[in-house]
């Protein structure tokens, strides 16, 4: 049995494709099912899924798009899992250094309230 090769086809009324299936196959022009499940380490039953509008699980997606060297924020952008915007971000700050002194002291304050059910409040300046 012949493996069927899949293509892009701009969809019409007609064919209405996600956009994350569409992205798959953009990303994947001229392979098959099993080649492209292959290469991403997952069970081509998956494409047959997404072809039919099935939501792709975030694994699968972040999975996809580092076997096809893609950007994996863009990928998740393109399962609609995250937005365009939040794919277009190109800085994220994380460290204690980049809260101010009120925010560290109400995060504080919120930790000893978890941990011994006393409300403790920072006093403000």
């Amino acid at each position: 049995m012949r493996a069927r090769k899949l293509t892009y086809v701009v969809p019409n009324s007609k064919q209405n494709l996600s956009r994350w299936y569409e992205y798959v196959l953009r990303v994947t022009e001229g392979m098959t099912a099993k080649e492209v499940a292959d290469r991403a380490g997952f069970d081509q039953s998956a494409m047959t899924r997404w072809k039919q509008g099935a939501n792709a699980d975030p694994k699968f997606v972040v999975q996809f798009a580092r076997s096809f060297r893609q950007n994996v924020l863009l990928a998740l952008a393109e399962a609609e899992l995250i937005t365009d915007e939040e794919a277009d971000l190109h800085e994220v700050r994380t460290g204690i250094a980049e809260i101010s002194t009120h925010q560290l002291l109400e995060e504080l304050a919120r930790r000893i309230d978890d941990r011994h059910g006393v409300r403790v409040s920072p006093e403000h300046d």
